[in-house]
C-alpha cells in the first residue's frame, strides 16, 4: 500500500481544504489535506476517527474548472465516471497552483503552452 506520510511522493499538498462530493449527495463539506501525486489527487479528512481518504486517478478527470469566488479559491473536478467534486482552497495562490497542476496531470499527452509566432517580412 502507498504511505501518505512520505512527502517526496507528492508534487503538492494543501491543508485546510474543504471537499464536497456533489455526485453522492453529500451536503456538508469535509475538511482535510489535499495531496497531488504523479498519478492521483488524494484528499484525507482531518477527522481522526474516520480519516477517510478520497482518491481520484488523474486520467479519470474530465475537466478542472475554477469558477470565480470572492475569497480563496474553488475548483470543480468533473470525472469521466460522472463523479463531481467541489474543492474549496483557503488561499488563492494555492488554488491557482493546484488548478495548474491538475490541468497538466489530467492531460499528460496535451501540451498546455502558449506559442508566440513572429513574422519576418523580407
Amino acid at each position: 500500500t502507498q504511505s501518505l506520510r512520505t512527502p517526496k511522493r507528492f508534487t503538492h499538498s494543501v491543508e485546510n481544504v474543504r471537499l464536497l462530493d456533489r455526485s453522492s449527495g453529500q451536503r456538508k463539506a469535509s475538511v482535510g489535506t489535499l495531496y497531488l501525486s504523479a498519478t492521483h489527487a488524494i484528499f484525507v479528512e482531518n477527522n481522526p476517527e474516520t480519516r477517510k481518504e478520497t482518491w481520484v486517478l488523474h486520467s479519470m478527470v474530465s475537466s478542472v474548472e475554477r469558477p470565480p469566488t470572492p475569497s480563496g479559491g474553488q475548483l470543480i473536478l468533473r470525472c469521466k465516471d460522472f463523479r463531481i467534486f467541489q474543492i474549496f482552497i483557503p488561499q488563492e495562490r494555492d488554488c491557482l497552483d493546484v488548478h495548474a497542476s491538475l490541468a497538466r496531470l489530467s492531460r499528460p499527452g496535451v501540451c498546455v503552452c502558449v506559442c508566440v509566432c513572429v513574422c519576418v517580412h523580407m
